[in-house]
């Protein structure tokens, strides 16, 4: 009798303790959403009302849907508290309603931009661009975007975009559409020796582009998004331009156009997605092209994973690795894209390297000289702009990078080697996802130079 007491006294216990370090969720309170909608705020936590969850795991649910709505990229601050069967989540809201000018380089990046303006005696503005550019974040409180542009200068650009993140009532499925129109007087019609050589007519334009697509986007979950996008592209360009390249088009031609089908998936654990510190992302998309009346009939494969850890307090590691593959159909200088663009190999910034495939790889330690630090605008009365934060980090990076060219290899000596650039940089991270990057960068040539980013260092450029 008295071991069935001690046995049953032990198993009621153990019972006891276990339904303790449970806590059932009563309510969820919002607070400061004053724009935003419930719904759009509710979609990104994984937690549910009127369930129960052990402690530890509601903590790990709790900086799981922070992360969430800091990606969201709608607020400045979140923060979500608990107490007992109440959760609280508060947000500080950005500004959402954009109406401002456009005053801008138009250049691969600042340094090539300098280098050119410096060696005209600092009088040459032609290569900046200007306009407005309306940009409506959080659109009606549903997180849809509304963006309007038009964009003079050395580079022009007229945009008509909407986004929307979902419309069905399960709130799975989503839309971007838009239209766009860029234009130039002064068009890089060659890539010689990894440089880009350029064509101008200060009387006409050079190049028109014409860009229509729309994209139907799904995600049931939360980490994971998929997107089915169709694209029209046209192009006409100066009669000098398709004389300098009979290949600028594919097709001896002044115009051309294609269509072209891409799906792509999107599994997302970072922490932040303009700077993330923790956390891991793969992304893949496969893009069939199909020729109008420029011959592009190929095939193309990209991948990017990515990883993030603190290996000890205040010391991050950060890693991306991105592939391209193509088949061989035939491609038009116009659509080429290698290195120096949106991807690129750090300590080349002053390079093109063209080329159908490639691979990236990023790494990066870097230490928190000042960890995020918040702290209050007095002078500003507005609650979308009174409160900040900044963060500084000091790392050292190496990216390699390796790319094939089946087409023009011998005006593109930098392809078939391995690209190899390293160096240090101080990054500064503050509000409204604005990033200053500051790198001193070493190449395999043994050339040297500082460089100014504004972007995620790992990923595309974009």
């Amino acid at each position: 009798m008295k071991k069935f007491s001690l046995i049953f006294f032990l198993f009621f216990s153990s019972t006891f303790v276990f339904s303790q370090s449970e806590t059932t969720i009563l309510n969820i309170e919002i607070l400061g959403n004053n724009k935003t909608k419930k719904e759009i705020i509710l979609r990104e936590v994984t937690f549910q009302k009127n369930k129960n969850y052990n402690q530890d795991i509601l903590k790990e649910k709790i900086k799981e849907s922070t992360e969430n709505l800091n990606n969201l990229k709608l607020f400045n601050f979140v923060e979500i508290t608990q107490n007992e069967g109440n959760i609280y989540i508060e947000v500080t809201e950005k500004w959402y309603f954009w109406p401002y000018p456009v005053f801008e380089i138009s250049e691969r990046n600042f340094n090539t931009w300098w280098d050119e303006f410096k060696a005209n005696d600092y009088s040459d503005f032609s290569r900046l661009n200007y306009g407005i550019f309306l940009n409506w974040e959080n659109f009606r409180g549903r997180n849809e975007l509304l963006q309007f542009k038009i964009r003079r200068g050395f580079k022009e650009h007229y945009l008509l975009s909407y986004q929307i993140p979902y419309f069905n009532k399960q709130k799975t499925i989503g839309l971007n559409t838009n239209l766009q129109l860029f234009r130039r007087k002064k068009t890089h019609y060659q890539t010689i020796d990894n440089q880009l050589l350029y064509f101008e007519d200060e009387n006409k334009y050079t190049a028109n582009d014409y860009e229509a697509n729309v994209e139907l986007l799904y995600r049931k979950n939360i980490h994971y998004k998929h997107a089915l996008k169709l694209h029209y592209f046209s192009s006409s360009v100066n009669d000098s331009v398709t004389f300098k390249n009979p290949n600028y088009l594919g097709n001896n031609s002044n115009s051309g156009n294609y269509y072209k089908s891409t799906y792509s998936f999107t599994d997302e654990h970072r922490d932040y997605v303009v700077y993330p510190l923790h956390g891991h992302q793969f992304s893949a998309e496969a893009t069939k092209y199909f020729k109008g009346t420029s011959p592009i009939n190929h095939f193309e494969l990209k991948a990017r994973a990515e990883k993030y850890i603190e290996p000890v307090n205040r010391l991050f590691l950060g890693s991306s690795f991105a592939v391209k593959l193509a088949s061989y159909g035939y491609q038009p200088y116009s659509h080429e894209e290698g290195f120096g663009y949106n991807d690129y190999v750090r300590g080349y910034e002053y390079y093109v390297v063209d080329g159908q495939q490639f691979w990236l790889s990023k790494t990066a330690l870097k230490f928190a000289i000042v960890e995020k630090t918040e702290f209050e605008i007095s002078y500003v009365k507005m609650k979308q702009f009174n409160k900040s934060h900044y963060s500084i980090y000091l790392g050292i990076f190496s990216d390699m990078g390796y790319i094939s060219d089946n087409q023009n290899k011998a005006s593109n000596p930098m392809q078939s080697k391995l690209l190899w650039g390293k160096g240090i940089s101080l990054d500064y991270v503050t509000y409204y996802d604005k990033l200053l990057r500051i790198e001193y960068s070493v190449n395999h040539l043994g050339e040297k130079g500082v460089f100014l980013h504004f972007s995620n260092p790992f990923g595309s450029k974009k």
